[in-house]
């Protein structure tokens, strides 16, 4: 008991939120066990943890892919879930509109998802920038 008293909510709450800690990486930090945390938790009204993995991607990433019209499957491998289920519940979450069923079979592969992200990416930076040879010299109009 001596171990958990000066554990605090204060001092459990926010180790507690930050998901990417494991639970026995938690409990070595407070010097306590695995069970004495999950006991300590309880008694300080701290809410357990959500069950399943940590997405693997943030929610820009998601909204991304998910407009472009990545296969849903290819989805579901690249973020860590089990089951495609966990895609529709994350765009619900998401606030995002189902595809409609006239897409059926209309989706691209991740790997063509990541072509698109890089040519925008390309077309961006070559948007605006003057092409400059190694003396300074503006060359942009060179093969126009």
């Amino acid at each position: 008991m001596a171990k958990t008293a000066n554990i605090t909510a204060e001092t459990l709450a926010p180790i507690w939120a930050n998901r990417s800690i494991p639970t026995q990486k938690v409990a070595d930090m407070l010097g306590i066990n695995r069970s004495t945390l999950s006991w300590k938790r309880a008694e300080l009204g701290i809410a357990p943890r959500a069950t399943g993995r940590v997405p693997n991607a943030n929610e820009d990433t998601f909204r991304r892919m998910w407009l472009a019209g990545v296969n849903v499957r290819e989805m579901v491998e690249f973020f860590g879930y089990r089951h495609k289920q966990a895609i529709h519940k994350r765009r619900d979450r998401l606030g995002l509109a189902p595809r409609p069923l006239s897409s059926k079979g209309k989706s691209i592969t991740l790997a063509q998802f990541h072509e698109q992200e890089i040519a925008s990416r390309m077309s961006a930076q070559a948007g605006g920038q003057k092409v400059r040879a190694a003396g300074g010299q503006d060359r942009s109009q060179m093969w126009s």
